[in-house]
């Protein structure tokens, strides 16, 4: 099959030499891969609690009020289609942008179902508008997506969805499976129930913290919520971020294609996106919690992680971020005085700042590395990308005043904090104790599996000055850099690289499709071959390498555990090496094609990692169970869930709530763990004190107190100590002082010797008297949650 190009003044489009299909067969058209993905996608949800109602409802609201609208208005900036996938994941990305803008003064209002007023009048109007009807229909013949195309993307789709199922069954709606949650939900469903309620920036689980943070797909899911009726644990677990993880694989094979301009670029570029991670040629595995949330041996900043689901920011603002990369690359590429366009660029970062904070900064550093070369290299200012980094710099400093307040929420120049977290080195006790030269190892190692991933970039050394190469590069080595220097205890330097990945991907592919200029069917033989010689390198290896995990202990030292960890990758970059050398000299191949060869061997390496992250979660779910586990670490209280229901019952969203409870768990020697948010989450209600941690202030006081954000002391005494005599002292005055001073409503008490400990905690926890029941009146009893009102 032969790859011809034609190029347009609008647009670069690649045909498939193949028979046209015939019209008026089903299983010949391009719809019938989406129609699957959408029957799967039903089907899994079922099988994971969510009715058939509730997923239709859904489904309506994302086609009518997201996707239909934002696509009218993705398709008038363009002036027509570019084709029916790009214009309807386009669509509702830009849909989402346009419902949070809105809902934000909507629900300052007091109006949040004002919001669905926008894409009414979107609707009407391109329906009214004779001018505007024709942006109803989509692309011409030239512009329909092949049929392989469509299922690619449907398969890529799919693969995600069945690794979706990896999130579902960790995280349940019974007990104890929504006790052993992940602990960042609480903090995902109080925030949610913040912005469905108020919009006064209150951080919900302590009200004396103001919410300085990344917040807008809170806000997406509260206009959800109320627009739908159903409820935000549904939304976060199970419905909201499936349409913006498929939407955003598509929206990646959309960019590849647009910077290749090939569909066949399309396709590739979303699979070394999501599916080349870095080589794992060890034979033994990684210790339970990266395997459970796959992670690789070294951090890839792979978008193939439960992050997908744990970080709803994350996927929120990967799917915001791509229409603004694809609106940049049309106007560096001829497009610069387009004002549509400009006016898209303009306004779309002030949705993706608001989403994840780390897309603008990295955007600012490769547009800033474009600016610097051309202008030391070529002597030549690139008025485009200048006046582009004067929109992006604007928003970062809107952003930094308005939204984050100028904190920096833990991060900080930290060189090589993130090899201390590196998942192999966490395996084999490398890291217990991090010494300089074992991180500089480990990031060796790093930066070796980041070569074998991206090698096909070697492929833009002809065009290393051109602004999309330079653009890329920026973001890449903003990402890459932000890992090795930066740091964040949380971890979320990592961000930054999960950011930039798939355009990292994006100008490795295209590298390997330009080494390749005239690709026939016959001439992908020898890189298939490559890519299957390196699978079987890799599976040699695992062979050699002893199936026990390599364990640094008295008895096996740091040096021993540092051979086994680096020998495998020594091999692999041998045989690399000397593949290279031998399609040079012995067999005298073109240079373009032996780089290929390489590169494909490269990749070759890395097919083994993906292959058995999805092996590893076929068999945990067949070993394991397929729903409800209930296995992980337990951060919500047996109870909760339905005292929260029936709280939010009988109760105003303006009512506040005092606890007893405010550690999640405690440690060894009475260190408490202050993420306990499970009261703010399940209630969709404000607390005085219920924990302190993920708070700009906590992250202030890391440095003060000397001790990670969530074991922090609480820096307001008077408060707490006002808090927690109510329940351990009840009496007119100290429940009196809640009631009158502080506007309590309502006390929620935990049983502080709960299901979460096998031994009495030795501190942290606040007992409750028996004597409360003198002062407030008890009206709900459940689990090892008691609820009282005051009168």
């Amino acid at each position: 099959m032969v790859l011809t190009q034609r190029a347009e003044h609008d647009d670069v489009r690649v045909t498939l030499d193949a028979p046209a299909r015939p019209r008026g067969r089903f299983w010949r058209s391009p719809w019938l891969p989406a129609a699957v993905v959408l029957v799967a996608s039903v089907a899994v949800l079922r099988c994971y609690d969510v009715s058939l109602g509730k997923s239709g409802i859904f489904a309506v609201y994302i086609a009518l009020g997201i996707t239909l609208p934002g696509t009218l208005l993705w398709r008038l900036v363009h002036r027509g289609s570019r084709s029916v996938p790009e214009d309807l994941a386009a669509g509702t990305a830009i849909g989402y942008a346009v419902e949070v803008l809105t809902y934000i003064p909507a629900r300052a209002l007091g109006l949040p179902l004002a919001t669905q007023l926008v894409p009414l009048a979107v609707i009407a109007t391109f329906a009214a508008v004779p001018g505007l009807r024709r942006f109803w229909r989509g692309p011409g013949p030239d512009g329909r997506a092949p049929l392989a195309f469509a299922w690619t993307l449907a398969v890529v789709a799919l693969l995600l969805l069945g690794w979706s199922t990896k999130y579902f069954r960790l995280i349940g709606r019974t007990w104890p499976s929504y006790g052993r949650t992940d602990i960042d939900l609480p903090f995902h469903l109080a925030l949610t129930g913040e912005f469905k309620h108020h919009m006064d920036f209150v951080t919900p689980w302590v009200i004396s913290e103001p919410v300085y943070y990344h917040w807008f797909v809170y806000a997406e899911m509260a206009s959800t919520s109320w627009a739908t009726g159903i409820e935000p644990w549904v939304l976060i677990t199970r419905l909201t971020l499936l349409p913006m993880i498929v939407a955003y694989a598509v929206l990646v094979a959309a960019f590849g294609r647009r910077l290749i301009g090939s569909w066949w670029g399309g396709a590739l570029t979303v699979i070394a996106a999501f599916f080349v991670l870095a080589p794992d040629p060890y034979g033994w595995p990684l210790r339970s919690f990266y395997r459970a949330y796959a992670f690789n041996v070294v951090d890839d900043g792979s978008n193939l992680r439960l992050y997908l689901w744990t970080s709803p920011t994350q996927t929120f603002g990967s799917l915001l971020f791509v229409p603004l990369m694809l609106v940049l690359l049309d106007l560096l590429r001829g497009h610069g005085t387009d004002r549509r366009r400009w006016a898209l660029f303009a306004l779309l970062p002030a949705a993706v700042m608001g989403a994840k904070a780390t897309f603008l900064p990295t955007l600012f550093c490769g547009l800033l590395l474009l600016l610097a070369v051309q202008l030391v290299f070529q002597r030549r200012l690139n008025r485009i990308a200048l006046k582009a980094l004067g929109v992006v710099l604007f928003w970062m400093v809107f952003a930094q005043v308005v939204l984050f307040g100028g904190q920096s929420q833990g991060l900080m120049v930290s060189p090589l904090l993130a090899m201390r977290r590196n998942a192999a080195g966490a395996t084999t006790a490398l890291i217990s104790d991090p010494q300089p030269w074992r991180l500089v190892v480990l990031l060796a190692m790093t930066v070796m599996c980041w070569v074998m991933i991206w090698g096909g970039v070697a492929g833009l050394r002809r065009r290393w000055a051109a602004p999309e190469v330079l653009l890329l590069a920026g973001l890449g080595i903003a990402g890459t850099a932000a890992l090795v220097i930066g740091g964040q205890v949380g971890g979320s330097e990592t961000y930054f690289l999960m950011g930039a990945r798939p355009y990292v991907a994006a100008a490795a592919t295209w590298g390997l499709v330009l080494l390749l200029p005239r690709l026939t069917r016959r001439g992908l033989r020898p890189l298939v071959g490559a890519v299957v010689a390196g699978m079987a390198v890799v599976g040699l290896v695992r062979l050699l390498d002893t199936g026990r995990v390599p364990v640094h202990t008295r008895h096996y030292n740091a040096l021993l555990v540092t051979v086994q960890l680096i020998y495998p990758y020594a091999i692999l970059a041998a045989v690399a090496l000397a593949a290279g050398f031998a399609l040079r000299r012995r067999y005298q191949m073109a240079r373009g094609m032996s780089v290929a060869l390489v590169v494909a061997l490269m990749l070759g390496f890395s097919v083994p990692t993906a292959f058995r992250q999805f092996t590893y979660a076929v068999t945990d779910g067949a070993q394991h169970g397929w729903k409800e586990r209930g296995e992980l670490w337990p951060v919500v209280t047996e109870g909760t869930r339905e005292a929260g229901r029936w709280l939010r019952e009988h109760s105003s969203p303006d009512d506040l709530i005092a606890t007893n409870a405010h550690c999640v768990y405690v440690a060894g020697g009475g260190v408490c763990d202050r993420r306990h948010l499970g009261i703010a989450g399940y209630t969709e209600r404000r607390v005085l004190v219920e924990s302190w941690a993920y708070t700009a202030e906590a992250h202030n006081q890391e440095l003060v107190q000397g001790v990670p954000q969530e074991n922090t002391m609480y820096w307001k005494p008077p408060v707490l100590i006002d808090n927690d005599a109510a329940f351990t002292t009840p009496s007119a005055a100290t429940v009196g002082r809640l009631r009158e001073h502080y506007h309590v409503r309502w006390l929620w008490t935990e049983d502080v010797y709960n299901w979460s400990w096998n031994d009495p905690p030795s501190g942290g926890e606040v007992p409750v008297s028996e004597d409360l029941r003198q002062f407030a009146k008890l009206r709900y009893k459940f689990g090892h949650v008691a609820i009282y009102e005051l009168d």
